[in-house]
């Protein structure tokens, strides 16, 4: 694999890692000192402060305003509210069939009735999550979308799932308000509805969030049958899930690192070594257009429920190098996105890594003809031995098609890395 002995280590590594992932946030800056300002300038400054202080509290905040009274109703218990996000922007969009998070509230449940204690462990306290979603069918035939959505926790397989039915009132529950009333995951042509779904969550549940960087993420296949076939069952962003005031401000501070399974499947939390975006360099190959968008290096520092898969790259640490790549297909098929055999050559001929498949998106595993698509590639390394590489050159391909054999004669794209 390697051609030296200082890669060795870091190949292998990466071999014997059961499933790693990830990457994100921004190289410090040099400081800049600050000229000292007007008077007519602090005022103005500490006017905007407000005026943003007062929009924040305005979207997310404690009021007492409940979004989903039927909770109280149901459990005959005291009711608190807890957060309030009004503009989440969780969305998610099928090729015009789009699911939206539309506002969320956290309420704390306590002394509820006997028959209420089932979601929360048989405990007469816990809370409920009520989401506003509206789900809008833009495309000119009937669509099948069975609506799933989770709040994510230590990994991707923890999580905690919704509901479109407990604790919602009848007349909010999307699939009885929708058009088709027979078929229960059937949304017409052009039809938008709005409803609220929930989500249940003990009181050591929602402890857990303060463990972890919580996730939410709208899932659910999507087809044109009612068997489902051929289905799209990508899912959207992991989008961070706010719970209270204090971590949604330490949440937005944070920089933005690319959608790798190291950062939605909090797989680690990461610190932003490098990043540099908008390269925007294209290379053709064939009918397919490869264009270099970004590049983020980060040192990944495992989460608690993570910690094993990583053992093999040492106590140095280690540091993911992900790679954002937009795919033009202009061909006349198909081509798949989830097996490409990249390669990084480092330092010319010191070695070479390879991608680690298992830190990558699963979906979409391909991009249909004349349709463009996003593409990340993450190559992991130990921290020492990042640190004496100089030099990363990307080479990108080729394409596999279904039959394992490269397609448009193995031709690959070359790209040096911003380092």
């Amino acid at each position: 694999m390697g051609k030296s002995k200082v890669l060795l280590g870091t190949i292998i590594s990466g071999l014997l890692l059961l499933a790693a992932c990830g990457n994100e946030e921004k190289a410090s800056e040099p400081e800049v000192k600050d000229e000292p300002k007007s008077k007519t300038e602090e005022a103005k400054a500490v006017s905007a402060k407000e005026e943003t202080s007062s929009a924040e509290e305005k979207s997310t905040s404690e009021s007492s305003e409940i979004l989903n009274p039927n909770i109280a109703a149901e459990t005959e218990g005291n009711v608190e509210v807890v957060y309030t996000n009004k503009e989440p922007k969780f969305t998610h969009d099928m090729n015009g069939f789009k699911v939206s998070v539309d506002e969320y509230q956290i309420v704390k449940v306590t002394d509820m009735n006997e028959d209420s204690t089932i979601p929360f462990d048989d405990q007469i306290d816990g809370y409920v999550v009520s989401t506003k979603v509206t789900i809008e069918n833009g495309t000119s035939k009937p669509m099948y979308y069975n609506n799933i959505h989770k709040i994510q926790l230590s990994n991707d397989l923890d999580y905690i799932p919704s509901d479109w039915k407990t604790f919602v009132p009848e007349d909010q529950q999307i699939n009885k308000i929708k058009k088709n009333k027979d078929e229960i995951s059937l949304f017409e042509a052009g039809e938008k509805v709005t409803g609220l779904m929930t989500f249940t969550l003990t009181n050591a549940e929602f402890d857990q969030l303060k463990t972890v960087k919580p996730k939410y993420i709208i899932e659910g296949d999507l087809a044109d049958n009612d068997q489902f076939k051929n289905s799209n069952p990508q899912q959207s962003p992991a989008y961070d899930f706010i719970y209270s005031t204090e971590q949604g401000a330490q949440t937005a501070s944070q920089p933005k690192f690319y959608q790798d399974r190291l950062t939605t499947d909090n797989m680690a939390d990461k610190k932003m070594i490098f990043e540099k975006s908008g390269i925007n360099e294209t290379k053709q190959i064939d009918d397919v257009k490869v264009t270099l968008e970004g590049v983020q290096y980060a040192e990944v520092i495992p989460t608690a429920a993570n910690v094993e898969r990583f053992k093999n790259f040492g106590d140095s640490g280690v540091v993911a190098l992900t790679v954002k790549l937009k795919i033009d297909n202009q061909s006349d098929a198909p081509v798949s996105i989830w097996n490409i055999g990249s390669k990084l050559r480092i330092d010319e001929n010191r070695g070479t890594a390879f991608a680690e498949g298992m830190a990558e998106p699963q979906d979409p595993q391909e991009i249909a003809a004349g349709q463009q698509g996003e593409k990340l590639h993450v190559f992991l390394f130990n921290k020492d031995e990042f640190e004496i590489f100089k030099k990363f050159d990307l080479e990108f391909g080729p394409f596999y098609g279904t039959d394992g054999k490269a397609l448009f004669k193995g031709r690959t794209a070359a790209f040096t890395l911003p380092r």
